[in-house]
């Protein structure tokens, strides 16, 4: 593994990351036990869905990825979910049980049919959600895993990894821990010099400056152990426009209806940041390749076209920031820590504590998972969705997941901090009728049913 993956394995020991990934496939006619016969020969012809973490002994390096066959309890049916919503329901209990990377770092789950999934027509589909460990892959990583899984061509087989032989990785973790703590001394001074350099730079204008820290707000609450989930589905377009992505597009709608959810209650949104992760630069070295990055939502701008102008300005200039040769230097130095020191730093962090300050009141994840050409059970890919997990001050997440020409907004929360689910899906669809609205700066898209 490298160290971000380690990461990533060693915090999903703490507290739940897995990812979900929800396909609909439309017009579907297979028994859902033909169905995982086929994904699991596809799987096994996959490299990621051929393999689990082995530690090394002594905890002397980074956990290794090792060869592992896939097996039918990986893939779990629920033929007795015959409603979209029940199919959320059953789905908001199932993302609290992480899945064991030691022995698979995936699970999909199958609901169907379903008669009333979003866009069908009343069709019957069949939903496959890809669930995966965070350190097995980020989010496009796990797209295009889920694209080789439901591809119409067949798999092309990747190389194997090696047998895990324990003993030999011991071996070389000894030999090489004076190096790593050698080249850890020797990355940390760049690093530090590139800081002070990013210092300079922002004092001189040069880059933008660090986003302040803003007020905790209900939706930073603590979740409780239910998870309430919910899923807009629109076309791409209404969250298109001049100069507006549909990730610009969709965190417009998200202001206008958390805003409004807000101050219905009596709190003041004005406030209100998401917190967005973004692709790093560059080739990925890494399975997991992002970052997050705090983005104003600018609720002081009325006008909906000039908020969405503004946050696509704040996203930019985070992205300026985030690009500064400093963010480089820092993971080449994160990349030189040995592993036992990684490890610590982990294992002792609390991650219970909440901050007198957020950079973001929400998470946006946003994904476009490519061309709408994925097939499964006879049926074809109607629309996607993705549910970003809760943490212990962020208790409300957002997928923004497009593939062809429809895009999913999803939200995944928790009675404790959102009891009222339905009323802030009811906001949130509205909201994108009034954005697509704005952007066409014309009244015939408005109303136009664009949410399903």
């Amino acid at each position: 593994m490298t160290s971000s993956d380690a990461q990533s394995y060693w915090i999903s020991r703490r507290i739940p990351t897995d990812q979900f990934l929800l396909y609909c496939f439309v017009d579907s006619t297979e028994p859902l036990s033909t169905v995982r016969s086929q994904l699991l020969t596809r799987a096994a012809a996959l490299g990621d869905l051929s393999t689990r973490v082995r530690e090394v002994p002594g905890r002397l390096d980074l956990p290794h990825w090792v060869p592992a066959a896939p097996g039918a309890s990986s893939i779990r049916l629920h033929e007795n979910v015959g409603t979209w919503r029940d199919c959320l329901n059953v789905l908001g209990e199932l993302v609290l049980d992480q899945v064991d990377a030691d022995e698979l770092p995936w699970r999909i789950h199958l609901f169907g049919p379903l008669m009333d999934a979003p866009g069908s027509g009343g069709a019957a589909c069949v939903v496959a959600v890809l669930q995966v460990s965070h350190a097995l892959a980020d989010g496009r990583r796990a797209s295009a895993i889920a694209r080789d899984l439901f591809a119409e061509r067949p798999p092309t087989p990747t190389r194997p990894l090696p047998p895990w032989r324990p003993g030999w990785a011991s071996a070389v973790a000894l030999a090489r821990l004076p190096l790593q703590v050698g080249r850890m001394l020797v990355r940390a001074r760049p690093a530090h010099l590139a800081y002070r350099q990013l210092e300079r730079d922002t004092a001189a204008g040069l880059v933008p400056a660090k986003p302040a820290g803003g007020p905790l707000l209900p939706t930073n609450a603590a979740p409780d152990d239910t998870r309430t989930l919910a899923a807009v589905v629109v076309p791409a377009a209404d969250l298109r426009g001049p100069g507006v992505s549909v990730t610009v597009g969709a965190m417009t709608a998200i202001s206008l209806a958390l805003g409004r959810y807000l101050d219905d209650r009596g709190v003041d949104p004005s406030a209100l940041a998401a917190e967005v992760t973004v692709a790093k630069p560059g080739k990925p070295h890494a399975r997991n390749h992002f970052r997050n990055l705090a983005v104003e939502l600018h609720l002081e701008i009325e006008d909906l076209a000039g908020r969405a102008a503004a946050i696509a300005g704040s996203l930019r200039r985070r992205r300026v920031r985030a690009d500064h040769p400093s963010g480089v230097a820092a993971d080449r130095a994160l990349d030189a820590v040995p592993a036992p020191l990684l490890r610590h730093g982990i294992e002792h962090f609390d991650f219970t504590a909440v901050p007198d300050e957020v950079t973001g009141h929400t998470v946006v994840s946003s994904v476009d998972r490519g061309p709408a050409d994925l097939v499964l059970a006879g049926g074809r890919v109607g629309f996607t969705a993705g549910f970003p997990a809760l943490s212990r001050f962020m208790g409300l997440t957002h997928g923004v997941h497009g593939i062809g020409d429809r895009v999913t907004i999803s939200v995944a929360t928790s009675p404790s901090v959102v009891p009222d689910l339905d009323t802030y899906e009811r906001l949130l669809c509205d909201a994108v009728a009034e954005v697509a609205h704005a952007l066409r700066a014309g009244g015939d898209r408005l109303g136009s049913g664009a949410c399903s």
